[in-house]
């Protein structure tokens, strides 16, 4: 982990059986949103419909080593590490040409690479927003403990 990285808990919430009122319930299954994750607390970066970084937190910033200049504009492949980047690319690729996908709003756990190199394995969760402009994409990546399992 790279120096100054932060980390992070991860809060389960369990729902209570039948306490839970109907204004409760409706809040429950209320859906996050590239907003609402942006401005959370967890590492958050957004990307275009062309899968360029537009900007990153700074939670990101302290937890992987990068700064905003170094991705900005740059391709989302740069995070991610190389045995990963061709399955990426197709999976973006697919989804532009179908705007289907099995990802979106799912947590993955993946690695990401830092700055130094050095790969983290991280709860990436990735939410797609259809905008006038395109298409608009952000994730969290949650940094995972040491020795914890990977999904691909």
């Amino acid at each position: 982990m790279p120096s100054g990285a932060i980390e992070f808990e991860l809060e389960i919430e369990q729902p209570l059986a039948t306490e839970q009122s109907q204004s409760e319930s409706t809040a429950a299954s209320v859906q996050p949103t590239i907003e609402s994750l942006q401005n959370g607390d967890r590492p958050f970066v957004l990307a275009d419909s062309l899968g360029q970084v537009v900007s990153i937190n700074q939670a990101f910033q302290q937890t992987y080593g990068w700064t905003e200049d170094q991705l900005r504009g740059q391709s989302l492949s740069l995070i991610l590490p190389g045995a990963f980047q061709m399955s990426h690319q197709l999976g973006f690729s697919r989804f532009q040409a179908t705007e289907q996908s099995t990802i979106l709003a799912h947590p993955l756990r993946l690695k990401t690479v830092c700055a130094d190199g050095s790969e983290l394995v991280s709860e990436h969760f990735i939410l797609g927003e259809k905008t006038e402009a395109g298409w608009i994409f952000g994730a969290t990546l949650t940094p995972l403990p040491d020795g914890t399992e990977t999904d691909a």
